[in-house]
C-alpha cells in the first residue's frame, strides 16, 4: 500500500477525483509531450487549473504542504547540496537543511523522476513542499544564476539552449474558492449559553463536534431568527473539530459566498475544481444558507454535495433564518435531502438565559440586576441585546455614574426611534434627557464636540 501511494501521480489524482474532465486531462498530457513541460505546467498554460488550484491538490492528495517562496529566506547552504542541473531540469530548489533532512520546494511533488534525481545526488532525507512554478524559477535564477557555457546543464563545451521563462496563467479570480471565513475563537461551546430554546440543536452540534453522531444526523440544518446563536454554534463546532483533529479539512462559509464561488467556477470552466474543494472537506458548515434558495442551480449543487459527503460519511451543517424545508422556493430534491438528516429550530431565549448572556458580556462593569432584567425583557435578538448593553456600558464608564433602570428604559425607547445611521443624534438626545434627572453633567463627560469646559 505504501509503495502504491509513492507511485501515485498527479494524473492519477486528477483522474480519480475528477478534478478535470478526461478529455481535458488527455489534452494536457498531449501538451506536456509536445512542449516538453511538466503536467502541472501544461494544466496551467491551458487554463485548466491555476497554480493555487494545484497547490491545494498536492496538499490534499499527497499530504504535501504548500510553501510561499516569496516569504521564505532560502538557506544558501541547503542550495549547495543540489546541483543546478537537477534544480533547473526538475523545477525545484532546496530551502532548508536540518540535520539529515533537506526541505525541497517542488513545482510537482508527485514527480517520481524528480524525487529519484534528487536522491541520486544526495543522501539526505527529502521533505517535499509544493511551490509555484514561477516562484521556483525566480529562486533558481537568484541562487544558481543564469545558465552559461560549460555549466552542468548541458554537455561539456556546449552552450545550453536558452529557454525563455514561460508566461504562466496566474488566475487570482478563483483563488479564494473553498477558503473558510475567519473563525471567531471566542465563540465556543463553553461560551454558548444553554437554554431550553437551544438544547436540541446544541446537543446535535456537540455530538457532531465530538465525532459521536450517527449518519442520521447528516445533514444537520439548524434555523432561527437573527441573533439566536446559529453563527456562534457553527463557530463552536468548527473550532472544536479543528482543535481535536488539526489535519481535518473544515470549511466554514456562508450562502452568498457559496453561490459566488460556484458561479465563478462555472464561468471559468472550473466546476470540477469547485466540487473537489467543497466535497472533499471533512466538515462543511454553511451560514446564511437561505441565500442558496435564490438560484435553482445552486440548490442542485448543494444536493449533490450533500449526497457525496453522506457517502463519504462527512458532515454538512446548514444554518438559516428560517427552515429551508418550509421555503416555497426550495426544490424537491433539496427538501428530501434536508429531511434525511436532522432539522432543529431555535426558539426565543427565556428571560433567564438573556439575563445570563447580558451578565457575561457586561464583564467587569458592575450593572444593577434590575438594569439587566429590563434589557433582557426588551427584545429577543441576542445581537440587539448586546448592542443595547454596549451603550449602557459606555454610559456607565464614560459618565462615571451608576446606570439606573430609568436611564436604561430611556435607552431602550431611544434605540427604536431612528435608524442605526442616526445613532449620533439619538446618543446626544439620550445624554440630554438623562442629564436633566442626573446630578452628573453628562454633556461635560460626553461632549458632542470640542473639549469640555473646566
Amino acid at each position: 500500500m505504501a509503495a502504491e501511494a509513492k507511485t501515485r501521480t498527479l494524473a492519477d489524482v486528477l483522474r480519480e477525483k475528477q478534478i478535470v474532465r478526461d478529455d481535458q486531462l488527455e489534452e494536457a498530457l498531449r501538451y506536456r509531450a509536445e512542449r516538453n513541460v511538466t503536467l502541472d505546467q501544461a494544466l496551467v498554460e491551458l487554463a485548466l487549473l491555476s497554480e493555487d488550484d494545484l497547490r491545494a491538490v498536492y496538499a490534499d492528495a499527497f499530504q504535501v504542504r504548500s510553501l510561499k517562496l516569496e516569504d521564505v529566506e532560502i538557506d544558501h547552504e541547503a542550495v549547495h547540496h543540489l546541483p543546478a542541473a537537477v534544480a533547473r531540469q526538475h523545477h525545484l530548489i532546496p530551502v532548508r537543511r536540518s540535520g539529515n533532512t533537506l526541505a525541497v520546494a517542488m513545482a510537482d511533488p508527485s514527480d517520481a523522476e524528480a524525487m529519484a534525481a534528487v536522491r541520486r545526488v544526495t543522501d539526505f532525507e527529502i521533505i517535499p513542499f509544493a511551490a509555484r512554478y514561477d516562484a521556483i524559477e525566480h529562486a533558481v535564477f537568484l541562487h544558481y544564476g543564469e545558465t552559461a557555457s560549460g555549466d552542468d546543464d548541458g554537455k561539456q563545451g556546449e552552450t545550453p539552449t536558452h529557454v525563455p521563462p514561460r508566461k504562466l496563467i496566474d488566475d487570482d479570480r478563483v483563488g479564494h474558492v473553498g477558503r473558510s471565513l475567519s473563525l471567531h475563537r471566542d465563540q465556543t461551546f463553553e461560551t454558548f449559553v444553554e437554554d431550553v430554546a437551544n438544547q436540541f440543536p446544541l446537543s446535535v452540534a456537540r455530538a457532531i463536534a465530538e465525532s459521536q453522531s450517527e449518519d442520521g444526523y447528516n445533514p444537520f440544518h439548524c434555523w432561527g431568527g437573527e441573533g439566536c446563536g446559529k453563527t456562534h454554534l457553527l463557530n463552536a463546532v468548527a473550532g472544536s473539530v479543528m482543535s481535536r483533529a488539526p489535519l481535518k479539512r473544515v470549511i466554514l462559509t456562508d450562502g452568498p459566498r457559496f453561490v459566488d464561488n460556484l458561479f465563478e467556477c462555472v464561468r471559468d470552466r472550473k466546476l470540477n475544481f469547485f466540487r473537489y474543494l467543497y466535497r472533499e472537506a471533512d466538515l462543511l458548515l454553511v451560514d446564511q444558507a437561505e441565500a442558496l434558495l435564490s438560484r435553482d442551480w445552486a440548490q442542485r449543487e448543494l444536493v449533490e454535495t450533500i449526497a457525496h459527503m453522506q457517502r463519504k460519511r462527512r458532515f454538512v451543517i446548514l444554518a438559516a433564518r428560517g427552515s429551508l424545508a418550509l421555503e416555497p422556493r426550495i426544490i424537491p430534491e433539496l427538501r428530501i435531502a434536508l429531511e434525511s438528516g436532522v432539522i432543529a429550530g431555535f426558539s426565543a431565549y427565556s428571560p433567564a438565559a438573556k439575563y445570563e448572556i447580558l451578565r457575561r458580556h457586561a464583564g467587569a462593569v458592575d450593572l444593577r440586576p434590575e438594569v439587566l432584567e429590563l434589557l433582557a425583557d426588551c427584545c429577543n435578538s441576542v445581537r440587539d441585546l448586546i448592542a443595547l448593553l454596549q451603550q449602557v456600558v459606555v454610559l456607565s464608564v464614560m459618565g462615571e455614574c451608576e446606570v439606573t433602570p430609568c436611564m436604561a428604559e430611556e435607552l431602550v425607547q431611544l434605540s427604536g426611534m431612528a435608524a442605526a445611521d442616526d445613532s449620533g443624534r439619538r446618543a446626544r438626545e439620550l445624554s440630554a434627557r438623562i442629564s436633566n434627572a442626573n446630578p452628573v453633567r453628562m454633556q461635560d463627560v460626553m461632549p458632542t464636540g470640542g473639549t469640555p469646559e473646566e
